[in-house]
């Protein structure tokens, strides 16, 4: 079979160079201002062009987001920015605003242009429009879509370029539109059944349990049922999705017409994107060569931090409760399943001895795990740290710099673009 595109988040360059080096074919990437990531975005015009050079080097691709629905005042000055984006050279803008779009087509006819999935496309009629009226080459699909629904819009217009989330957070909205009365009633606000569920009366009941405080939630229009809730030291959580995670079924979706595969998280972390991405190039690389699905796979997912996972609507129409997290925004029942979850502890800085840029606490006897791109990860004990000045300490604290860290040869002889991680019993973190 062909092998699906593997299409990871580039918040910053450096991310965008993790990515690449643990397995992704495509990252996608935008500047502040016509791009949904307005916050923790480093790129500019200039960072642009040094993702350009360095994705050419490696024969990879970047796309560059503008998928804003702009506002008047945002409209004179697209064209300047545009001007400067198409120098850039990406191999295709992603975009939203039908607008925006016809202007950039207007002024460049050959311009390849990726629907976001922030126009909720969702039937093959609009794929269809996309196509023919502004020549779009490839539709990424609403996040609510069952695989059916994939298969038949591949099956309509065969022509078209179809591309999925495959994994990251979701919200609580059709990408974009309120997706509470579904939820709470099985009334599709989208489809002009909206029951009005955030305009109606709840009560919260508190009950004493041994040491626990649990709270319930009662909506009243159906008395006596109850949705309950957790408040721990951050707070209670109401709405709060479960994180998305198809990469068991990543064949089905590849046989229903999608031809890449995208995870969410311009905002995530180094080690999100190193370990996200090496799951799934492994994942992807399995199901071409016809081997089982590797479910040490889902461990490898389990160590980044997580809402807890679920499989949205692509392999089931409703995920219900199950897709919800009411105890925490990180995930307490997988990782008691699998293990623990891992923080990052920071990233190896190839030069020299082994210095590391350190982001939580690291002390002496704590057990670290290097991960690398390609292999597997390998395993010592912090037996000696010192500071910048090569002074000997027994802690190493995050956002002090980096550290010099004693490890035996096997690190010393194959660090380089790697990630390093403790886990949270390491770093008591309270699962």
């Amino acid at each position: 079979m062909n092998k699906p595109e593997l299409l990871m988040p580039a918040g910053s360059l450096q991310k965008m160079e993790y990515a690449f080096a643990f397995g992704a074919d495509a990252v996608y990437l935008g500047v502040p201002f016509f791009s949904l990531r307005a916050r923790e975005n480093e790129f500019d015009l200039e960072t642009l062009y040094h993702a350009r050079e360095i994705a050419n080097q490696q024969g990879k691709q970047i796309y560059v987001t503008a998928n804003v629905f702009s506002k008047n005042r945002k409209i004179n000055s697209f064209f300047d920015h545009l001007d400067e984006w198409v120098k850039v050279k990406p191999d295709a803008f992603i975009m939203s605003d039908p607008g925006l779009m016809m202007m950039a087509r207007e002024r460049y006819p050959d311009l390849n242009i990726h629907l976001s999935v922030q126009a909720n496309c969702m039937n093959w009629q609009s794929v269809k429009f996309w196509y023919k009226s502004l020549g779009v080459s490839r539709v990424i699909l609403s996040r609510e879509l069952h695989i059916d629904e994939v298969r038949e819009i591949k099956q309509r217009v065969p022509e078209i370029e179809l591309e999925a989330f495959v994994h990251g957070s979701i919200c609580i909205a059709y990408s974009g539109r309120c997706l509470m009365s579904s939820y709470m009633s099985h009334r599709d606000a989208n489809q002009g059944v909206c029951d009005n569920s955030c305009r109606e009366k709840y009560k919260l009941y508190s009950v004493k349990s041994s040491d626990d405080q649990d709270y319930f939630l009662e909506d009243m229009r159906s008395q006596g049922t109850l949705y309950q809730m957790t408040e721990d030291e951050n707070g209670t959580y109401l709405m709060n999705a479960k994180d998305l995670c198809l990469i068991e079924h990543l064949k089905e979706i590849a046989d229903a017409g999608v031809c890449s595969f995208k995870v969410e998280g311009r905002t995530k972390s180094l080690n999100y994107v190193a370990l996200v991405s090496k799951a799934y190039r492994k994942a992807i690389d399995d199901m071409v060569e016809g081997k089982e699905f590797d479910r040490s796979l889902l461990d490898d997912l389990n160590k980044v931090a997580n809402r807890g996972y679920h499989k949205g609507f692509m392999v089931r129409e409703n995920p219900g409760r199950e897709g919800q997290n009411y105890d925490t925004s990180l995930s307490r029942h997988f990782t008691q399943r699998f293990g623990g979850l891992t923080r990052p502890a920071g990233e190896v800085v190839p030069k020299g001895y082994l210095p590391i840029e350190v982001r939580n606490k690291i002390t002496r006897g704590m057990s670290c795990e290097v991960v690398y791109p390609n292999g597997q990860p390998y395993n010592f004990e912090v037996t000696e740290i010192m500071n910048k000045d090569f002074q000997s300490v027994d802690s190493a604290h995050g956002g002090a710099g980096l550290y010099y860290f004693k490890v035996p040869n096997e690190v010393q002889q194959n660090f380089g673009l790697c990630s390093l991680r403790v886990s949270a019993q390491e770093l008591n973190i309270k699962e």
